[in-house]
């Protein structure tokens, strides 16, 4: 646990004002102060200049926020890891990407939770660039993504396989075609995840793989929620291309009608990620548990 003064101090950097970083302590003002001025004479430099009511870190400020952050990341990962002795209670982060975090992993982890009852579990949802950097930064123990990472950079293992679909209204023109052939793909108007999310790469690296290319024009929007994709879908305003798990309530409900790809299926794979500083101990028996419970 770190310094409770130092805490102060990276939340009052953080928020640049020492009004809100009390709210966020639960601490008055005048405590706050203390707090930073116990540290500038400890340090015997000052942390921070005032601009208004702004804060504004000095030279020496600066530093001490870059050792006070991986000071907390060092005391998290500590914290953890003594939670794998006995008798020790287990707090760890999961992160997810959108399909993963939203329809494939909710089951897993009920199942998990009623095995693993002195376990408490964080999850991050967030697309795949964002969730890697996160991992990255230890601010995750694991994660299930979705899209093409660099995998020399993290170690890995194979979740399940998932099918990239392309889905539109029953009744919209663009059902009308019986496969979809991937020299018009730009001729559909698109309803897409921003870019960075694992689906909409993985697409785009299926493309690129055939010497196509997705134009902006034929982007008419991006959206982050997978549930407001369908509903844009079903309301006849485009297709999209997304998780055959994800669309399967609408697809045997019939709001929602798929088309196979003229070059074949897109078949991707889902994959847990981890660092060499996560939890050894709990990546792999979460990994281990979540194939059982797949098979």
């Amino acid at each position: 646990m770190i310094d409770y003064r130092l805490k102060t101090f990276l939340i009052a950097a953080e928020e640049q004002n020492l009004t809100r970083a009390g709210d966020i302590l639960g601490l008055t003002q005048p405590a706050v102060s203390q707090h930073i001025k116990a540290l500038e004479q400890y340090y015997g430099a000052d942390l921070f200049e005032k601009k208004g009511r702004r804060l504004i870190l000095t030279q020496a400020g600066e530093y001490l926020k870059k050792e006070g952050d991986s000071l907390e990341i060092h005391s998290g990962r500590v914290k953890r890891e003594l939670g794998d002795f006995d008798g020790g209670r287990r707090y760890f982060s999961i992160g997810a990407t959108l399909t993963v975090g939203e329809f494939i992993l909710p089951r897993f982890l009920g199942s998990y939770k009623k095995n693993h009852r002195n376990r408490e579990l964080e999850i991050r949802i967030g697309n795949t660039r964002c969730t890697l950097d996160e991992l990255l930064h230890e601010k995750l123990d694991i994660a299930i993504v979705e899209g093409p990472f660099n995998r020399s950079t993290f170690s890995h293992e194979l979740f399940i396989e998932d099918e990239l679909v392309f889905i539109t209204a029953p009744d919209s023109p663009w059902a009308e075609a019986p496969v979809i052939e991937l020299n018009k793909i730009n001729q559909y108007p698109l309803i897409l995840r921003e870019s960075g999310s694992g689906t909409r790469e993985y697409f785009e690296l299926y493309l690129r793989n055939k010497d196509l290319y997705l134009q902006p024009a034929s982007i008419v929007m991006e959206v982050g929620s997978l549930s407001a994709i369908k509903s844009l879908c079903e309301s006849g305003m485009g297709c999209s291309v997304m998780s055959r798990r994800a669309a399967a309530k609408e697809l045997e409900l019939g709001t929602l009608v798929e088309r196979p790809f003229s070059g074949g299926p897109v078949i991707r794979e889902l994959q847990f990620v981890y660092t060499e500083k996560s939890p050894q101990v709990f990546v792999k028996e979460f990994i281990s548990f979540c194939h059982r419970y797949a098979e």
